[in-house]
């Protein structure tokens, strides 16, 4: 590969790199290699050229010559001169599809400049490639808009072999740990939060042993380690959900963090006095207070679809409740406390039709390996890592790219900005622009083997053994006098097992359950509205994962027959 109007090219760089043998050499070389590029004029060192996520001031203006992209670029820096050089001999002057296909990170390790290269955006490399790649992707969009892309054909792929549900224990350490009587804990409180594999653990411990830093900052390798293992798993979340950037992926500390993100970025600046705002009566409380609170200050309307006695959305109702005052639907995917799967993207067609933005909670979808924005069309998604064997303290917001680019930023500070002067702010690009501090690095890191894990045991593996389990538990349920399932069919619901039995309080059941080491949880499951609609204050609740088991159904059902006897 070559650059018009460049001294050196690919062969040039490779054949001098040969030669270096110490790291003293190769700094030497950057900086001599960066005085190669010529300087742009000042029309193009501007925020609309600059990318963002460096330590130094980087430019890269793009131009289209038929079907090949050329591209010139500099830097305030020498060293980072040195990569740009490198980066416009490997890109520059060929066509999308190629740009896409190079495969920079060999390209480095062949060069022997992987200590000073690694991808990442606290020197610009890893900022500038991901600039010209999504150059490059638009533009081969632009060329053959009938061809969807890559990451919707395929999402997520996972390599590593598949594992058997019945093998998968031995991996969740604390499933092991005994009680001082010797029996080991039932835990059956997956909706609140699940348990985590040794995967998990161990890339959270790798990180903090071997290289945690401060991400998209500092210059040494310490921190491109750390920025490149986070934007690894960005990747990662993006291909899953099958979004066509990872710009898309905004990390936040949980759901509740990324619904009150929207709801004060985009809330705050598109609602007013009159306008609606459309729940469910299944909603868990942390998609309802936000747009409560957002309906206070703006004087907008909530509206409610009910739910019917058969523990469904009354959605032939829903056309009678949208009107052209609706402008956000915000509905759970999956109940927290009846399991019951939504009809998502009927909701969101509803929706749209009439003009509405939809924001889908889709916490109770992600244990289940089976997320898909792009197939319910809604325009946000949100989840947290905790309830799909990922840390606590980190969640994901995906929105569609336009909606997110017209949101302002929610919070301001660190890492949120392009410029600050005396008169004022730049935002960021996305993703960083609601992004601001310091977030939760360690916590998105172990996104990506929480998410491979997942992968690898299978959604529907998942989903099908949780329905058995829930059905056995039912079954030996029945014979309590009374007892009141809260939930739809098993088929029609995920692995969870509300219940109340008349006279009994919850409590008393919850706390039989937890002398017997059977963790299930008792109270209103932050869902009030919802126990209200069906006469009831609280519930007991026992909610099946994959690494459940038919001793731990029986286990419960036998402690909680007895409880229901006291």
């Amino acid at each position: 590969m070559s650059q018009a109007g460049l001294r050196v090219t690919i062969d040039d760089i490779r054949e001098e790199v040969a030669d270096l043998e110490t790291p003293e050499e190769r700094i030497a070389y950057l900086i001599e290699l960066g005085q190669t590029v010529p300087d742009l004029p000042k029309e193009y060192r501007t925020e609309d050229y600059r990318v963002v996520g460096c330590q130094s001031m980087v430019w890269l203006v793009p131009t289209l010559d038929g079907n090949k992209i050329h591209f010139r670029g500099s830097s305030d820096a020498p060293m980072v001169r040195g990569l740009v050089a490198i980066l416009l001999a490997a890109y520059s002057g060929h066509k999308a599809d190629d740009i896409l296909a190079f495969r920079v990170n060999e390209f480095f390790d062949e060069l022997k400049l992987t200590s000073f290269l690694t991808p990442m955006r606290s020197n610009g490399l890893h900022s500038m490639v991901q600039r010209i790649q999504a150059i490059a992707r638009g533009a081969s969009l632009a060329n053959a808009p009938e061809v969807t892309s890559p990451k919707q054909l395929t999402g997520y792929r996972v390599t590593l072999p598949a594992i058997p549900i019945d093998s998968c224990r031995d991996d969740f350490p604390i499933l092991s740990e005994k009680l001082p009587c010797g029996k080991p804990w039932a835990y059956l409180d997956n909706a609140a939060s699940s348990q985590r594999p040794s995967s998990v653990i161990d890339c959270m411990n790798r990180v903090y042993r071997t290289h945690y830093a401060n991400v998209h900052r500092s210059g040494h390798q310490l921190a491109a380690q750390t920025t490149a293992a986070m934007e690894e798993a960005r990747e990662a979340l993006c291909s899953w959900l099958h979004a066509d950037s990872s710009s898309q992926i905004i990390f936040t500390p949980g759901t509740t963090a990324s619904i009150n993100l929207v709801a004060r970025s985009w809330g705050d600046t598109h609602l007013k006095p009159g306008d609606e705002i459309v729940l469910t009566e299944m909603e868990h409380h942390s998609n309802i207070v936000p747009w409560q609170q957002l309906a206070q200050r703006t004087g907008a309307q909530i509206r409610w679809l009910g739910v019917r006695d058969d523990f469904h959305l009354d959605i032939e109702s829903l056309g009678s409740i949208l009107s052209s005052r609706t402008k956000l639907v915000a509905l759970t995917a999956v109940s927290n406390v009846l399991g019951t799967i939504n009809p998502v993207r009927s909701i969101v067609d509803a929706a749209h039709r009439v003009g509405a933005k939809v924001l889908v909670d889709a916490a109770q979808s992600v244990p289940h390996g089976k997320v898909s924005p792009a197939e319910w069309d809604a325009d946000w998604v949100v989840f947290s890592g905790h309830k799909m064997l990922g840390p606590t303290g980190i969640g994901v917001l995906y929105g569609k790219q336009e909606i997110l680019e017209s949101m302002p930023p929610f919070l301001g500070g660190g890492n949120m900005i392009k410029s600050v002067t005396k008169a004022g702010f730049v935002p960021a690009d996305l993703p960083h622009r609601f992004e601001a501090g310091t977030g939760p690095i360690v916590e998105a890191i172990a996104m990506k083997p929480a998410l491979e894990y997942l992968m690898r045991v299978g959604s529907e593996a998942i989903l099908q053994h949780e329905r058995r389990l829930a059905k056995r538990a039912i079954e030996g349920l029945s014979s309590i006098r009374g007892l009141r399932v809260l939930g739809p069919s098993i088929e029609s619901k995920t692995g969870i097992v509300s219940f109340v039995v008349p006279g009994i309080h919850s409590d008393q059941i919850g706390q039989y359950l937890n002398a017997s080491a059977v963790a299930i949880r008792v109270g209103h499951h932050c869902a009030m509205p919802l126990h209200e609609r069906f006469g009831i204050g609280v519930s007991a609740r026992a909610s099946f994962y994959f690494y459940n088991t038919e001793a731990e159904v029986d286990a419960f059902v036998t402690a909680t027959i007895r409880a229901c006897e006291l």
